[in-house]
């Protein structure tokens, strides 16, 4: 036995003899890494014990209570920030639109497999959600989804009651896979998911109770206070994800939501005059193929495509839609038809064992690609409403959105929609750097063209705001360009307000904006 060895043995004997002096239960059967209860905060009350592997690195296996107790978690809290979102994102009703937070429920599993209890703490619909979070404790792990925007000030304010009581506070979510180190720091989060989440989660939860982590051949990241963050770039550790194949399909271990996470689903029913008067939604998918260079999408996902099975998801909507009693659907996968066959069996599942109208995201070039016959059939299966990002007329636009789709025949599109009765939400962005000034007259009157085709479908313009981590974000960094350096300040982008005056022509900002609401008669989207 060589001395490093023989140092890493005794390092984890004398770590096991105090956790034995703890914690005789778990004691009886020990080995060092099966005693893992989560990773230390900085706390004035605990002291963090370490596990020493042969690398010589220290990973944080316990932190024992100064009374010689050993701190058990016992339920999984996941917390839906607000998006305050009201006056670009509402329903048939005039009510901010609020849809099912299926971050919380696809995550749910990692905690009941543990033995963990989850529940929902949902700030959109619980005007009462601080006074819950203030009843967490050190028996309590916090789990937060943060998107970039308003919903960091609600994730700030409710970690930071959580970890003041001595839970442990987890973050993840799109503005932690794209700036993850940043999120570590600045946040009151413990620890950072970057990515998907429930390989993640499952890992740090497996460390947090001391249950082994059965071997896998994936490679989870999960950061926590005071460990380095990864070398790599975050696009570049997702794409190598062993469970991603060569076309960077991802098949999801977490096919079956927890709908028992959800007490009441009324607050996430919402009246949508384009699909149902009582519409719910659902993710089947996430993560992009594509290669856009404003979306953030093929970055927080390693430009993979995040995939669950069909036949498991008609399970569940046909579940959820007697529980809700709903009577349509909208899908918020990214990219819903990006496999056209796989979006045929959806189609004629839902249609088969559901019956409710339904809708999701259609990229321009896989209309384009859709024979007649494919179109006509998700119409007959009741395909009654598209998302399709057209994002511009303009031609060198379209190469520079890394868009790839032929802007000439954006009338053809429009048309062949209208005449299967499929309603389209087509959306455009002004602000484009280096675009002549002109773009934004031709965007307004490519979007009243559309309507003119039919007057059933609807077109919104957005003003282009460089969301983090895509291309065009990095190239404007490049150039100086004043972008936020904070949580704070993230907090306060919203791409609907032409923030940056150095991308928009202020004398288009009013003109857009009556545009839309003439363009879009309701802005369900």
């Amino acid at each position: 036995m060589d001395c490093a060895t023989q140092r890493t043995d005794a390092a984890n004997e004398s770590i096991a003899a105090d956790v034995r002096r703890c914690h005789p239960r778990c004691g009886k059967s020990l080995r060092p890494v099966d005693c893992v209860r989560h990773t230390p905060r900085r706390s004035r009350s605990h002291k963090a014990t370490y596990r020493v592997d042969q690398r010589g690195s220290r990973q944080v296996e316990a932190r024992v209570r100064h009374d010689g107790g050993l701190e058990m978690r016992q339920r999984v809290w996941f917390f839906q920030p607000r998006t305050e979102a009201k006056a670009n994102y509402s329903n048939g009703a005039g009510k901010e639109q609020t849809w099912t937070p299926w971050f919380a429920c696809y995550l749910a599993s990692a905690a009941r497999a543990l033995g963990l209890t989850p529940h929902l703490i949902d700030a959109r619909v619980d005007s009462d959600w601080l006074a819950t979070v203030r009843t967490l404790g050190p028996e309590d792990i916090l789990a937060v989804s943060v998107m970039t925007g308003a919903a960091i000030t609600d994730s700030i304010k409710a970690s930071t009651v959580a970890r003041d009581n001595g839970s442990y506070v987890v973050w993840g979510g799109p503005h932690v896979t794209l700036f993850p180190a940043q999120t570590l720091e600045q946040s009151p989060a413990d620890a950072v998911i970057p990515g998907f989440g429930y390989a993640g989660l499952s890992l740090l939860l497996h460390r947090l109770t001391g249950v082994p982590m059965p071997h896998t051949a994936s490679a989870p990241v999960v950061l926590a206070k005071g460990e380095e963050p990864p070398t790599s770039s975050m696009f570049n550790i997702l794409r190598q994800s062993p469970n991603r194949d060569a076309g960077g399909l991802v098949a999801a271990p977490d096919n079956l939501p927890d709908l028992d996470l959800i007490s009441n689903w009324e607050p996430y029913v919402n009246p949508d005059l384009a699909i149902a008067p009582r519409t719910l939604n659902y993710v089947t998918s996430e993560g992009c193929l594509r290669r856009c260079t404003f979306c953030s999408e093929p970055q927080t996902s390693g430009n993979s495509w995040y995939v669950r099975r069909v036949e498991l998801a008609i399970d569940r909507i046909r579940e959820m839609v007697g529980r809700a009693s709903a009577s349509g659907l909208k899908l918020h996968d990214p990219n819903f038809f990006h496999d056209g066959e796989r979006a045929q069996l959806f189609g004629d599942l839902l249609a088969e064992q559901v019956g409710i109208p339904w809708a999701a995201s259609l990229h321009p070039a896989d209309l384009t690609d859709m024979s007649d016959g494919a179109l006509s059939a998700a119409a007959d299966s009741g395909l009654c409403r598209v998302l399709m990002g057209l994002e511009t007329p303009v031609p060198e636009l379209v190469k520079l959105a890394g868009k790839r789709y032929d802007p000439s025949r954006i009338p053809e599109m429009a048309t062949r929609l209208a005449r299967v009765g499929v309603r389209g939400m087509f959306t455009f962005i002004v602000g484009w750097p280096g675009a002549a000034p002109d773009h934004y007259q031709q965007t307004i009157d490519a979007a009243y063209r559309i309507r003119e085709l039919w007057s059933e479908h609807q077109c919104k313009i957005h003003f282009l705001e460089p969301w983090p981590g895509t291309p065009i974000y990095t190239m404007l960094r490049r150039k100086g360009f004043p972008y936020p350096d904070s949580l704070e300040e993230w907090a306060r982008v919203d791409y609907y307000q032409a923030q940056y005056a150095e991308l928009h022509d202020s004398r288009y900002t009013d003109i857009i904006r009556q545009a839309n609401s003439e363009l879009s008669p309701y802005v369900d989207a």
